[in-house]
């Protein structure tokens, strides 16, 4: 495979994200929506909720439309992923790039969608310690480090790994050591 072919791909623009915080955020508009009316039945005054608060049912409309959008997207992505894991039989050792670049999807959105296939038992892969690829039908089995203590959501740069024999990303305690983690494919 080579990557001239896929010079000029277009990547997908929509991130893969989970939906659970769109919902959550739609849930509380329409929680505020429905107690304002509680409020405009019953003459509760408490911040003039009950002469402002239905019009919170418009914006929670919205997002909850965006949940579904990105939870209907998700979808889409799982398939194409998926459909591009049994094009290879769900067989053999593969670049998660060339993947990537056959299907349109960025690496980092691809490993998400493949933790989540994994979770759901639809693939079983692991990553090779050297190379960093992923070898299908490869079934890891996780085991956490008890010193593990999960990273910051953002760091600005890899984190220290000296002098420990897990992976400082997913806390997968880690025999042989390599240049990358079996379990999540960081490298280390």
């Amino acid at each position: 495979m080579t990557d001239d072919k896929y010079k000029h791909r277009y990547y997908y623009k929509e991130d893969y994200t989970s939906a659970i915080g769109t919902f959550a955020t739609g849930i509380v508009f329409l929680f505020v929506a429905i107690l304002s009316l509680f409020f405009r039945t019953y003459n509760v005054e408490f911040i003039g909720l009950a002469s402002w608060g239905y019009w919170l049912f418009i914006p929670a409309f919205f997002i909850f439309i965006g949940g579904f959008t990105q939870f209907y997207r998700n979808y889409k992505y799982q398939q194409v992923v998926k459909n591009a894991l049994v094009q290879r039989n769900f067989e053999g050792t593969h670049k998660l790039e060339h993947i990537a670049l056959e299907i349109g999807m960025k690496p980092k959105d691809i490993l998400r969608v493949l933790l989540d296939l994994r979770r759901k038992g639809v693939v079983k892969y692991s990553f090779s310690s050297e190379s960093g690829e992923i070898k299908l039908s490869q079934e890891i089995a996780y085991s956490p480090a008890i010193e593990y203590v999960p990273p910051t959501k953002k760091e600005s740069g890899p984190l220290p790994r000296e002098g420990k024999n897990y992976c400082v990303y997913c806390g997968h305690q880690i025999e042989i050591m390599g240049t990358f983690c079996p379990n999540c494919g960081s490298k280390l």
